[in-house]
C-alpha cells in the first residue's frame, strides 16, 4: 500500500510548493513500477511452477499410457477371440467339440493424473502463459478426460457378458442360440473398445509431441470432441 505524507513544515510560497509536488509524483510513480515489478515476477513464478509440474504430470501419465497399451489391445484379442468361437458355434450348431469352447471375460483400465492442471486452473496460472501453451495443455488434458470417459462404456456390457456366462455355466456346452445372446454384448465391447484404442494412442501422441517440443501429428480438433 503506498502511503503520502503531508510536508514536516509549511510551504513558503509556489516554487516550494511545485517541488514538493513534483517529489511526490516522482515517488508514487516509482513505487507503483516497484509494486508492478514485485506483481509480475510473482506471476512468472506461479506460471513457471505450474509448468514444471504439468511437465512431470503429463511425463507420467505418458509413460503410464504407453505401459496400459498392451493390456488394451489383450483385451480386444480376447474379446475377438469369444467372438470368433461363438461365430463357429453358431456355424457348427451341430459339432459338439465346437461347442465346448472356453469364453475369457477380464477388463483393463488405466488411471491418470490431473493434479497438476487443476491446480493450474484454480491458481489462475495458466491466465500468466501465452495463449497458444494454455491451449497445448487444455488440449491434452480434454483428451484425457474423453480417454478416461471412454473406458467406462464397455462396463454394462461387460457385466451382461458376465452374467450371460454365469447363467450357461451350468452346461458343458454352448448352443447356437446361447451364443448369439453371448455375441451380441461382446460385439458391443469389441467396437467400444476400438474407439478406446483410437483414443488411446491419440492421447500418446499428444503426450509424446509435447514432451518432444513438437507439434502432435494429426489434427485432433474435431476426434477428440
Amino acid at each position: 500500500m503506498l502511503d503520502v505524507h503531508a510536508p514536516h513544515s509549511p510551504l513558503h510560497g509556489t516554487k516550494e510548493f511545485f517541488f514538493h509536488l513534483f517529489t511526490i509524483t516522482v515517488g508514487l510513480l516509482i513505487a507503483t513500477q516497484i509494486e508492478s515489478c514485485v506483481e509480475w515476477r510473482h506471476h512468472v513464478h506461479l506460471a513457471e511452477e505450474a509448468r514444471a509440474s504439468l511437465r512431470v504430470e503429463i511425463q507420467k501419465n505418458f509413460d503410464d499410457l504407453k505401459a496400459a497399451e498392451p493390456g488394451l489391445q489383450s483385451w480386444r484379442n480376447e474379446v475377438q477371440a469369444d467372438l470368433d468361437a461363438l461365430a463357429r458355434i453358431q456355424a457348427h450348431p451341430n459339432d459338439k467339440a465346437v461347442q465346448r469352447a472356453s469364453i475369457s471375460v477380464s477388463a483393463h483400465g488405466i488411471t491418470l493424473s490431473n493434479t497438476a492442471w487443476k491446480t493450474a486452473e484454480s491458481s489462475g496460472a495458466l491466465a500468466y502463459m501465452p495463449y497458444a501453451e494454455a491451449q497445448r495443455y487444455a488440449q491434452i488434458y480434454q483428451a484425457q478426460e474423453h480417454l478416461l470417459a471412454i473406458q467406462e462404456l464397455p462396463i454394462d456390457d461387460m457385466a451382461h457378458v458376465i452374467g450371460l456366462v454365469s447363467k450357461f455355466s451350468d452346461t458343458r456346452t454352448l448352443t447356437p442360440q446361447q451364443a448369439g445372446e453371448l455375441a451380441e454384448p461382446l460385439g458391443q465391447v469389441a467396437f467400444l473398445l476400438a474407439d478406446g484404442s483410437m483414443v488411446m494412442k491419440q492421447n500418446i501422441e499428444l503426450n509424446q509431441a509435447f514432451l518432444e517440443g513438437r507439434e502432435p501429428q494429426g489434427d485432433f480438433t474435431e476426434k477428440l470432441k
